[in-house]
C-alpha cells in the first residue's frame, strides 16, 4: 500500500515538472510558436511591356516607346505570360510587325542587328538602301542620329573634280552650292554596330564619312554621279527660302566670273585667285 501511494506521489511530481518545463519554453519563447511564410505564398509580379502609339513594321524602337508594367501572376498568365518580358532593346532595334498602342510586346516582334531579315525592315516600302561618303567638316557629334531626316548639299565646278580634291580649286567659274536631295532618311552613320545596315567599305581618310540612306530607286543615278564629281555634305532637315542655292559672286562681291579669252589661253576677269 505504502509503495502504490509512493509511486503515485513520484508519477504526479514528474508530470507537474514536465508540464512547467513546457509552459516556461513557450513563455520564454513565443517566436518558436510563429509559422513562417514560405516564399510558394508571396505574391509573384511580372515585368511587361506596353507600347505607347501606334508603331508601322520597320520602325526603330526605344525605351521611351514603351511604357513598363507589373502584372500578378494569374493576371499576367490570362494574357499568354509566364514570365519577365526581356525586350533586350538597343540602339538598332526595329519590329518586325505593325504595334498598336497599349499592345503587350513580345521579343518575338522585334529585330535586331544580324538577325534574319533584318536589313529588309530597315528600307520601307518601295524605297532602296545607299552608301553615301560625305564630308565630315561641318558635321556635329552625335548632331545627325539614325532615324533622321538630312537635307544633302553638294559644290559642284564645270572645271573641277571636287569629290576628290577641293584644295586645288584655281578658279571659281561655274561653281555652285545646291541641294541635291531633301529629307532623306538617315539608316546608320560613321562605325555601326555589328551587323546593323553599315557601309561595307569604311573610310580611312578623317576628312570624311560614310552613312547609310534611304532613298527612292529613282535617286540612285544621280546620288552615284553626284558621289563622283561633288564635294557632298549633310544637314538635319530644315525649311529654307524659294531659292536655297549660292555661287560665288553671292559671297564675294567683286567677283564677276566673266572670261576673255586670248589668243589660245583663257583667264577670268576679276575672278583669280
Amino acid at each position: 500500500m505504502l509503495n502504490s501511494k509512493l509511486i503515485f506521489i513520484i508519477a504526479f511530481i514528474a508530470v507537474l515538472t514536465g508540464l512547467y518545463g513546457v509552459a516556461d519554453k513557450l513563455l520564454s519563447s513565443p517566436e518558436a510558436v510563429v509559422m513562417p511564410v514560405s516564399d510558394d505564398e508571396a505574391p509573384i509580379t511580372y515585368t511587361l511591356w506596353q507600347v505607347k502609339k501606334n508603331m508601322d513594321k520597320g520602325t526603330f524602337l526605344t525605351l521611351r516607346d514603351l511604357k513598363r508594367v507589373q502584372l500578378g501572376q494569374k493576371e499576367a498568365q490570362a494574357l499568354g505570360f509566364n514570365a519577365d518580358v526581356d525586350l533586350k532593346l538597343d540602339t538598332q532595334t526595329l519590329t518586325n510587325t505593325a504595334l498598336n498602342i497599349d499592345q503587350y510586346l513580345l521579343p518575338e516582334q522585334l529585330s535586331h542587328p544580324g538577325d534574319l531579315g533584318y536589313l529588309s525592315l530597315i528600307a520601307r516600302e518601295g524605297m532602296t538602301l545607299y552608301p553615301l561618303t560625305v564630308a565630315t567638316k561641318n558635321l556635329i557629334n552625335n548632331y545627325i542620329l539614325p532615324g533622321d531626316d538630312i537635307d544633302i548639299l553638294v559644290v559642284s565646278s564645270p572645271e573641277y573634280n571636287l569629290a576628290t580634291d577641293t584644295h586645288r580649286v584655281e578658279d571659281f567659274i561655274g561653281l555652285k552650292a545646291s541641294l541635291l536631295m531633301r529629307k532623306v532618311r538617315v539608316i546608320s552613320i560613321g562605325e555601326s554596330e555589328p551587323g546593323g545596315a553599315a557601309p561595307k567599305v569604311k573610310s580611312s581618310n578623317k576628312e570624311e564619312t560614310r552613312m547609310v540612306i534611304e532613298v527612292a530607286p529613282d535617286d540612285l543615278a544621280r546620288l552615284t554621279l553626284a558621289q563622283r564629281t561633288m564635294h557632298i555634305e549633310v544637314h538635319p532637315s530644315q525649311h529654307y527660302g524659294p531659292n536655297p542655292e549660292a555661287d560665288v559672286s553671292d559671297v564675294i562681291t567683286n567677283y564677276t566670273g566673266v572670261v576673255e579669252l586670248r589668243g589660245a589661253s583663257k583667264s577670268n576677269v576679276g575672278g583669280i585667285f
